[in-house]
C-alpha cells in the first residue's frame, strides 16, 4: 500500500515538473494542474505506462512511435480524461527524447541535416538523395523534424505526430489545446531574441490563451494554459532584447507594439489583456515612464508578468 501511494505521489510530482525546467529550443508548453483531476491516478494503467516509458531509451528516435503504440494499446478504450492524463506521461517522455536528440546535427556530421530544413516534412522528398530520403521519412514517421535557429540546425518536435496519434483519444479541450500548440509551432514566436510574428498575430495569440484558459479552468492543463497567456502578456509588456517596447534613442513606442496595443483596443476592448495593457499603453504614449514602470512592478507582483 505504501509503495503504491509513493508511486502515485511520484507521478503527481513528475507531471507537475513536466517541461517546466527546460528552456532549450524544443521545449513544449505543456504543464500540469491536477486540482480537480486526481481520480484518474487510481487507474493502474498509468503505473504500467509510466514503467514502460521509463525503460525506453531517449536517444533512439524510433522510440517515440513505440511509446505511442503502447499508449494506444493501453488506453484506446479508456475515457477521454484518462487519455488526457496518459498523454501527459507520453508528452514528458517525448520532451526528454527531443531534448536528447536536439544536437544530433552537431554530433553526426556525416549527414547534411541542413538540406532537410524544407524536406523533413516530406513535401520535397523526391529532390533528396536516397540516403536523405530515408532519414527524412524516419524523422517524419517518428515525430521530429529539422529546424534552424540563430544559424544553428537542430532536431525538434513535429506536432503533426501528436495530431496523428492522440487527437482521436483525448478530450475536446485537450485536442483544441494541442491543435493550438501545433499551429504556433509552425510559425515560431521568436528567433535571435526578436519576435518573428506580426503584431496582430501576437495580440490574437494572447487573446486566444486568455479565453481558452478562462473557459477551461478545471482541465488537466489549466495551469499550462494560464502560463501561456501570461507568457504572451509578458512580451506585450516588456518586449524582447531585439524587439524592444521603446525605440532606442527616441524612446517612442516601437511601431510593432503600438500596432499590437491598438489592435487589442479595437478588436478586444473588454478583454482582460486589453484592460491591463491600456493604461500602460497610455502612459507610454504620454512618455510617462515613471507610471509605466510602476504599472510593470504592480503587474509583476500580481503575477501578470513572468520573471
Amino acid at each position: 500500500m505504501i509503495k503504491n501511494l509513493l508511486f502515485f505521489l511520484l507521478v503527481f510530482l513528475f507531471l507537475i515538473a513536466c517541461n517546466q525546467g527546460s528552456k532549450n529550443k524544443t521545449t513544449t508548453t505543456t504543464r500540469f494542474n491536477s486540482k480537480k483531476n486526481n481520480q484518474p491516478y487510481n487507474n493502474p494503467l498509468f503505473k504500467e505506462y509510466s514503467s514502460f516509458l521509463s525503460k525506453l531509451d531517449t536517444s533512439n528516435i524510433e522510440n517515440s512511435t513505440i511509446a505511442v503504440k503502447k499508449f494506444v494499446e493501453l488506453f484506446k478504450n479508456q475515457k477521454q480524461n484518462v487519455c488526457d492524463t496518459a498523454f501527459m506521461l507520453f508528452d514528458s517522455y517525448y520532451g526528454k527524447l527531443s531534448n536528447t536528440i536536439e544536437d544530433l546535427p552537431l554530433r553526426d556530421t556525416s549527414i547534411k541535416y541542413d538540406s532537410l530544413l524544407t524536406d523533413s516534412n516530406s513535401k520535397n522528398i523526391s529532390n533528396l538523395s536516397v540516403k536523405l530520403q530515408l532519414i527524412a521519412r524516419k524523422l517524419k514517421e517518428n515525430g521530429v523534424m529539422v529546424y534552424m535557429s540563430e544559424g544553428d540546425v537542430y532536431i525538434g518536435q513535429d506536432l503533426d505526430f501528436v495530431a496523428r496519434w492522440f487527437y482521436g483519444h483525448v478530450s475536446p479541450a485537450m485536442k483544441e489545446y494541442l491543435a493550438q500548440l501545433n499551429i504556433e509551432s509552425k510559425q515560431r514566436l521568436t528567433d535571435d531574441a526578436a519576435l518573428t510574428i506580426g503584431p496582430d498575430q501576437l495580440a490574437e495569440r494572447t487573446i486566444w490563451w486568455e479565453r481558452f484558459s478562462s473557459e477551461n479552468p478545471n482541465i488537466i492543463i489549466s495551469a499550462s494554459c494560464k502560463n501561456n497567456w501570461i507568457g504572451y502578456l509578458s512580451i506585450l509588456f516588456e518586449g524582447m532584447d531585439n524587439s524592444p517596447i521603446l525605440d532606442y534613442g527616441s524612446q517612442n513606442i516601437n511601431p510593432y507594439f503600438k500596432t499590437a496595443y491598438s489592435y487589442l483596443q479595437k478588436n478586444f476592448p473588454d478583454s482582460k489583456t486589453n484592460k491591463l495593457i491600456n493604461p500602460y499603453f497610455n502612459s507610454l504614449a504620454r512618455k510617462d515612464t515613471v507610471n509605466a514602470k510602476k504599472l510593470i512592478s504592480k503587474y509583476r507582483r500580481e503575477g501578470f508578468i513572468q520573471d
